[in-house]
Order: C-alpha cells, then structure tokens, then sequence
C-alpha cells in the first residue's frame, strides 16, 4: 500500500542514517567522498578522464589496469585509491594540488576502513530495493518501542548518551499532528489526548489522524511540489489553469492508501491502460503540470521538445531520485544515465497529442472533462432536448409537412413546454392581413403590454379583423396541446366579442368569448366553440383552447392566426402553444442556444488534465 510503501522507505532510511557503527556504506560514507574529490578527473566525463580510470562505476573501480587496481577488497595497503590519497609525496598525492581539492584525515581513514571491511559496492539507492536490516545489539532492550527504535538507541549508546525523557502529552500530539496532518491540533482534540489514561492512547491517536482528510492532503503537498503542479500556465500571462483535479485525485489516493504500483501507473500511463476510468486519465494530470506557453514569439517545436524534456526529468527526479534532464545535453556527470538513455526515455513524453501553445486557455486540450452529479442530470437533459430537436428537423421544416418522428409512448415522456409563435412581430415569413393597415403595433408606455416591447391591438365599430397566415415555421400539433393567447379589454371601449382563428388549410377552427354576434362558423362546432363569458376588461387576461376542440388532430401544423373583435378596442399579445412536441421555430432556437448551453457547462470549471 502507498502508505506502507512511502513509511517503509522512511525506516529503511533511518535505519541506513544510523547505520552499524562497525561498518560503512558506500552510497552513505563513500561515494560522497570520491564524487567530490574524484569524479571531475575519474568519472563519467569521457573528455576529462584521466589515465583511462573510472572511479563512479564498480567495473572501473576494480578493474586490472595492467597489474595494478585501485580498489582490492580488504587490502588498503594493495589498493592504488587509498595509496594515493594517503601519500604524504606531493607529486602522487590525489587529487592534486592544483584543482585545490584536499581531502581530510576523517575521510582518508573513512577510504581505509570502508576497503579493510571488503570494499562493498553499492548501486545508485533507486535501484535497490529497500530493505529493513538486522536490529543492532543493544544495551537497553527495554527502551525500544519499534525497529526505528533500535538503531537510534545504539546510536545513542555508542556517543555516550541517554534518550530524552518521553515528551508530554501536549507536545506529543502537536508533534504527531503536525507530522501526519500539517495542522496544529484543536483544542479539544489536545484535551481528549491529555486525559486519556488508556495505554494505547499515542497508537488510537495515530490512527484517526491517518484517516483524517487532512493526511491525503499533507502528504499530497510535498508530492505535488515534486510534480511541479501549478493552478496557472507558469509563463506569458500566466492564466488560471484547471488542473486541480488531479490535486484532488492524488489526496484521494492517498487517503484511500493506493498501491504505490497502482499509483505510479496510474499517474504516468493511466491513459495508455485498456479501457481507463475517468480517475485514471485524471492521473495522467501529473504529465500535465509542466510550465507551458503561448507567447507570440514562442517556436511550437521548440517547446514541444521542453515539454517532454521537462516530463522526463521530472518522472527521473520523483521516481527514480535522479537528475536526468543532465543528460538531455550530455553523459550524466554524476548519476547513471547517458545521453543516449536519456532520450530513449524522452521518446517516451515525445508523443503527446497537444498544441505546444496552450492559447493561454482553461483547459488547453486534451481534456477530460469532469462533470458533477447534478450536471451529468443536466447534461443527459440537453441531449434529449437535442435529439428531440434533431428529430422535429429531420421531420421538416419552412412549410413543408411533418412526418411524425415520434412514438406515442415517447410523446407521453415529452415534457410539455410553452412555445411563443407571436409577440412583438409577425413569426418570420408570415402574410399579413391584406389591408396592412389592420396590423397596428403599440409600445409599452404608450398602450398596454404585457410581455416584451409591443401589443398589437384593433378597433371596430361591428365585426373587425387582422391575421397573418403562411408562417414559415409552423406550430405542430400533438395530443393535448393547446393554444394560447393574452388579450386586454379598453375598458373604455370594451367589445362585445373576441374570436380567435386558427389555419392548417382553411379557417374553420374558431373559438370565441362573450356575446354569439360574429358571423363566421357554426356555433357549437369545432367551427365555432364557445369558451364563455368576456375577459375582465382592464387587465391582463390568458385565453386558451384546446387543439381538439377547434377540431385540429395530432400531427396537424398550423401556419395563420387570426385575431376578430366585435366593436370596441382589443389588446392582444404573446400567443402560441402549450406542447410536449418540440416547434420548428424553437427546434431554431435550440440549434441557437447549443452553444450558450456549451458555455455553461463550461463556467463550471469541468476540466481534467488527459
């Protein structure tokens, strides 16, 4: 597990800091010796070589050089190494003068010791697995609560000196906390640990702050600072970058103590396994961190090779605890890598499917975007709205006859909406009346309206009229729908009757309020239907008809309405139809308002880093 792996390495390392006073390490006690003394003149810089020995490499180390070696294992005195650091003759003292580098008797004897007890060689730490060595031998067996325990008794014990006394408790969990959670602890935290007599107080305490949120957190803090991650681009105007989610995903892993393999995968080929989960890609995020640009002088090959340059360094430095990106202009100098290995990693980050230029964008693809519960709701609507619409084209438009792209059940499942055919202007492509003069439009402020800029209103002194007809885009009628319309009284000048008037083919669909004095139509008959008494003159009033009534059938499409009054003054605004089945001129509109849709989602930050 990722905890128990990183924990792991912490005690494998304290255990090598404390080490077995009776022997030295090479990676801990002599490598750092001879890379600062040895190495510029005697490692892997082939131009700067001398006398064709190499000291960074066991085979260089032990090889015969005709007869001579510098390192012979337990024999100081035959190893040409100590020999020449160890002389007091100028002109074989290594290093020499002239480079200025000295080295000290501590570490001279250091060389003696480490060859005397049989010279072992160790390879870079990365590439050995850690491993918990023997406890040491110790004096106070009884002081030891754990392994780490040990060794940093016996290291005690061999400087002469006693552990402290066990901390108090208020220090303790101020220590602990901070270790585990990065957070001091509250204050009744600090009181419930005080005042807990039971003996495994300290290990319960352990226990809640790694399961604490807080612990993903802290330990993500300092993988992150390894990862490079940013909330910006990093260069040119520097924007906001969404790439949190990968924050939250590497808190979550560990929170949830992934598997450290899990969580190396996960994070350098998440994409790359069979068919990833959407955290998966969201690891991938950590490839994603680097520095990028868009400034208008950049060279988009250049910084496409940064960038991978960049990701194969950082994978080296996080993972394998090595200064790679060295080795991108030459042979590593210190760690083992070559030039030629470099790039055969970097092959690797060379195959990113990205624009070098980041646009200075959120979300500079590619992307995953990630999306809440309740946008998923929202988003699976918008699909079935779109479909819906996609079907009401398909099915015809501008005057043409539908075809029914629906089944009954999907009708029922439809939610019924409010379509506006008319308000503050004749629907596109519509005749109006032939007297033009008929059609008179009046502002709000001056006249009565009750939605958007204008009503349109007429005056007679018997039977009066104006309609247009030949819409381009036309209602379509589905079961249950209705029509719609809001109509104003003068109360001055109210009329005796109002009648509306609908064409699908012909005008024998009417319905009509107050007093039977128009002649048109059979009253009583879908020609003619009455709906009752007039609308309170005065005030607003919406008027509705059901289709069925005025003798429509499912599937009829409606191109005319016509608007009749007898005597008076009639205001009339916002007209249409109640319906499940989407209408062509908002099948329009909702081609239209895809792309607001789109920026919606957006606003709402619905990115992940791919």
């Amino acid at each position: 597990m990722l905890r128990i792996k990183l924990s792991g390495l912490a005690l494998a390392w304290a255990c090598l800091a404390a080490g077995n006073a009776e022997e030295l390490q090479f990676n801990r006690d002599i490598k750092p010796i001879l890379s600062e003394n040895c190495f510029p003149c005697h490692g892997p810089d082939a131009a700067k070589r001398k006398a064709k020995l190499r000291l960074d490499q066991k085979t260089g180390a032990f090889a015969d050089l005709g007869g001579r070696h510098a390192l012979v294992a337990g024999k100081p005195d035959e190893s040409g190494l100590f020999k020449r650091v160890s002389t007091t003759n100028l002109n074989q003292i290594m290093p020499p003068a002239k480079t200025g580098k000295t080295l000290t008797s501590g570490q001279i004897e250091q060389l003696r010791r480490w060859i005397e007890q049989g010279a072992q060689w160790q390879e870079h730490w990365a590439f050995t697995p850690p491993a918990n060595p023997a406890p040491p031998e110790l004096k106070n067996r009884d002081w030891p609560r754990n392994l780490v325990d040990f060794f940093v008794l016996a290291r005690l014990e061999k400087e002469g000196l006693q552990p402290s006394p066990e901390a108090s408790r208020e220090t303790l969990i101020r220590r602990l906390s901070l270790d585990l959670t990065g957070l001091p602890p509250t204050l009744a935290e600090l009181d419930a640990f005080t005042r807990d007599p039971a003996p495994d107080a300290y290990d319960r305490l352990v226990d809640r702050l790694l399961r604490s949120p807080r612990y993903g957190e802290h330990m993500a803090r300092y993988w992150l600072d390894g990862a490079r991650y940013g909330d910006t681009h990093g260069l040119h105007l520097d924007n906001e970058r969404a790439i949190w989610p990968y924050r939250d995903w590497l808190i979550k892993a560990f929170n949830e103590n992934q598997p450290f393999n899990q969580f190396t995968i996960e994070q350098l080929a998440g994409d790359l396994l069979p068919e990833p989960t959407r955290e998966q890609l969201v690891a991938t995020g950590f490839n994603r961190c680097n520095v990028t640009t868009s400034e208008g002088g950049a060279i988009p090959e250049e910084f496409a090779a940064r960038y991978a340059v960049d990701r194969a360094e950082t994978m080296g430095t996080v993972w394998m605890g090595l200064t790679v990106g060295c080795a991108a202009c030459h042979d590593h100098k210190y760690d083992p890598i070559s030039q030629r290995e470099f790039y055969q990693l970097y092959a690797f980050f060379n195959q990113f499917d990205e624009n070098p230029m980041d646009g200075n964008d959120l979300l500079p693809p590619p992307v995953v975007k990630l999306s809440t519960p309740a946008q998923e709701q929202k988003l699976a609507a918008f699909d079935r709205e779109m479909e819906t619409v996609r079907r009401v084209i398909r099915g015809g438009l501008g005057g043409l006859e539908y075809q029914d792209p629906f089944s009954p059940d999907e009708v029922k499942n439809l939610a019924p909406r409010e379509y506006v055919w008319l308000e503050d202007d004749l629907p596109e492509g519509a005749t109006p009346s032939k007297d033009e003069r008929a059609w008179q439009f009046a502002e709000s402020g001056k006249a009565p309206v009750f939605s958007g800029a204008k009503s349109h209103w007429g005056k007679a002194e018997k039977t009066g009229q104006h309609f247009f007809e030949h819409a381009k885009n036309r209602l379509r009628l589905g079961k249950g729908d209705r029509f719609f319309v809001y109509a104003y009284l003068d109360p001055q000048d109210p009329p005796k009757e109002i009648m509306l008037q609908f064409n699908s083919g012909d005008w024998e669909h009417r319905a009509f309020w107050g007093e039977d004095l128009i002649d048109m139509g059979v009253t009583n008959t879908p020609g003619r239907i009455n709906r009752g008494g007039l609308p309170e003159p005065g005030r607003w009033t919406r008027l509705e008809v059901d289709a069925d009534q005025v003798g429509f059938k499912p599937g009829a499409t409606i191109h005319g309405l016509a608007f009749t009054q007898h005597g008076g003054r009639v205001y009339w605004d916002k007209a249409g139809l109640v319906s499940r089945l989407p209408q062509a001129d908002q099948a329009f509109d909702s081609l239209n308002l895809w792309d607001s849709w789109q920026q919606e989602i957006d606003s709402h930050h619905l990115p992940q880093e791919s």
